[in-house]
Formats: structure tokens, sequence, C-alpha cells
């Protein structure tokens, strides 16, 4: 997950230049930072969007469509949170129903947006669920700071015998798998509730519309597809190689993953080589260093883990998350100059709870 963009640039020093500078609350970094700097990090986060790659790897990313989101819809939605969420705690936003705070004219302007948002999710509703973010990056910091979750926390914690549902690791699995599930969705409702509660969200319209001659967000929409959260894999490609690869849900130990890490690693290698570098080259896409997720799923419910995915294309930056790899300290790994490496979580981290957000001690607690 990338880092917390709102808490970025607030304490960056700039360097001074003959051009009076603009109010940039988004580049965790140290040091100076010139405006060509500045520059280069908005346009890699927004030449990453799901638009510029997600037709060239259709056949091996998950079905999606899009339908428009507006400049004006992006307005709304940051004016909603700033006055309602931003900076408050997650025990004062799970109770604060941003509908009854909504004037008339953002009530028939939402009413716009679910319409719209309805009619093109109906592809994949009607006989299943979607998965909805927008350009940039999923509301998944949402199902945290709505009531739901702690129900789709107990209801996968419920498929545990009753001696292992004080397990640690069996908790930080469930804990994941909730918030996987909280992301599968059937109506516009779903959706606009999650991205008006969402920081993320927040942050990514922040940037998108500060750049308002080359505006260009819409609603993704995707066929939801059931994913195990320790078959999640975060790549890093570095002149078009791909040099490093994670466990994403790196507090989890997985078993599983550790008897077949050398078949895992291979297979997705494979993927990348002989698939996915080829469709980006012939596709022309424009970025030669980026981070990339993968999934590993199966073919069918009763068959072995063969089927590799794309979930989607993010920065090559240190504000997206490095996952088992230090930005800071291993980026000659993630440039290619030290092989390739692949690195799991190799057994149990007593205390992985403590690392959770306070809201998700706080749920533990209250069960």
């Amino acid at each position: 997950m990338a880092a917390n963009l709102a808490d970025q640039l607030k304490h960056v020093k700039l360097k001074k230049t003959k051009e009076p500078t603009r109010d940039y609350s988004g580049l965790k970094t140290g040091g100076y930072l010139t405006e060509d700097e500045i520059k280069d990090y908005d346009d890699n986060v927004l030449a990453a969007n799901t638009e510029h790659w997600v037709d060239i790897l259709r056949d091996v990313t998950f079905p999606t469509v899009t339908t428009p989101f507006h400049l004006e819809d992006a307005k709304l939605f940051i004016d909603v949170y700033t006055r309602l969420y931003q900076n408050k705690d997650s025990s004062q936003s799970i109770d604060l129903d941003w509908q009854t705070h909504l004037k008339d004219e953002e009530k028939r302007h939402i009413k716009t947006i679910s319409e719209r948002l309805e009619k093109a999710m109906d592809i994949y509703t009607t006989k299943g669920y979607a998965f909805v973010k927008l350009s940039s990056r999923s509301a998944k910091d949402a199902p945290l700071i709505q009531k739901r979750f702690k129900s789709l926390y107990i209801n996968r914690l419920s498929s545990f015998e009753e001696s292992e549902k004080g397990n640690e690791n069996v908790k930080i699995t469930c804990l994941l798998q909730a918030g996987f599930d909280a992301l599968r969705v059937k109506t516009s409702f779903d959706v606009i509730d999650m991205f008006i509660r969402s920081e993320r969200v927040y942050q990514d319209l922040l940037l998108a519309v500060k750049h308002k001659d080359k505006f260009n967000e819409n609603f993704i929409i995707r066929e939801f597809v059931d994913i195990d959260v320790d078959m999640e894999f975060r790549g890093f490609v570095f002149d078009g190689e791909l040099n490093a690869l994670s466990q994403y849900n790196y507090l989890l130990f997985s078993k599983r993953l550790n008897d077949n890490q050398e078949e895992i690693a291979g297979k997705i290698k494979e993927f990348f080589n002989l698939v996915v570098r080829p469709k980006l080259k012939a596709g022309e896409y424009f970025l030669e260093k980026y981070v990339i997720d993968f999934a590993v799923t199966r073919s069918d419910k009763e068959g072995s883990l063969d089927k590799v995915w794309v979930i989607e294309i993010n920065p090559f930056l240190n504000t997206t998350d490095g996952a088992l790899f230090s930005w800071e300290k291993e980026r000659d790994i993630l440039e290619g100059k030290q092989g390739f490496q692949f690195r799991i979580v190799q057994q149990t981290k007593p205390g992985s709870l403590t690392m959770m957000p306070q809201s998700i001690r706080e749920l533990l607690k209250s069960i």
C-alpha cells in the first residue's frame, strides 16, 4: 500500500528556483526537491494509472470496463471527505453517516454518479460481484471504518476450529481475507460509501485535480475474482526486467507458500518474461520501471494453483510499499544489480498484530 500522501511534502524544503513553487502535499522524501523532481513524481504516479495498461494486458488481467469519473465528481468527493472525515480517527468515522450531512445539490450529484456507475457495473453484478477502484488506487482502507468489517472477520474466523481461533497467524489471515471480502461489491452505493470514506481515494484525487489539464480519472470496474491472501505478490521492474518479487501480505506466514516457493517464483517469472513483458512492449507501454502486482489462482475450484494474473501496475517510487524489500537500503536489488530475489515470510512473526492499525486492535478486543 502506498505511503500516506496526506503527510507528504509538508516538511520538504524546496530549492530556490526562478519560478514560484506551488503547494505540493504529496511526496514523502528527505532533503530537497526541485520542481522538476516533483513533476517527475507526479508524472510517474499518473503514468501507472489503469487506463494506460489495462487494454494491453486485457488477456492476462481481470475482465475490466470503465465509466467516466469527472473533474466535478472528484471535487465533490474531496469536499465531502474534507468536511466530514479529514483528521478524524476510526472510532469517530465509523459512526458518521455521510448521507445525512449532504447538501441538496450534493445529493443530486451523488444520485447522478450512482446511476452512471450502477449501469456500468451491471455487466458483472447481475451474475456475480464487482471490484471497483479509481484510475490509480482502490479504497481498501475504507472497510476499517465500515461497520460490516467486524461481521466479515467473524465469518472468516468461524471457518477455523475453536482451538485455532486464538492463533495470531489465523487472526491475521482472517483480517486480511475480511478486508478483501469487503471490496467485493454489488451496488453503486457500496462503492460510493467506500470512496467517500477513503483517505487513499482522497489523496489520489488531490493529485488528479491538481493536473486539471490532463485530468483523466475513471471508475475502473472489474469482475471480482477470489484470491487467497497468501497468493498475492509484488514485483519490481527496472529497465524492463523483473528483479525482485515479494509476498504481498507480509505479516502472514503461509506453509503452502513456503512449501511451493520455487515453483511459484518460477511461474511468475516465466509469466512476466514470456507473456507480460512482450505484451507491454508490443503495446508501446512507456514505463520501463514500475511495481507490478500478481495473483496466483486455480483455473477451477478443485485444481492446483496454476493461473497467474496481473492485478495492477504501480509507480516505481518509494511511496509504493516495498513489501519485504527496503527502498532506502536495498535499491540496488530493486534495480537489478544483485540478481533476482524472491522473499516470503519464512516463519510466524509473534507480535504481528501489534503492527496492525489501532482500529484493528480495538476490533479484536471487542470480540
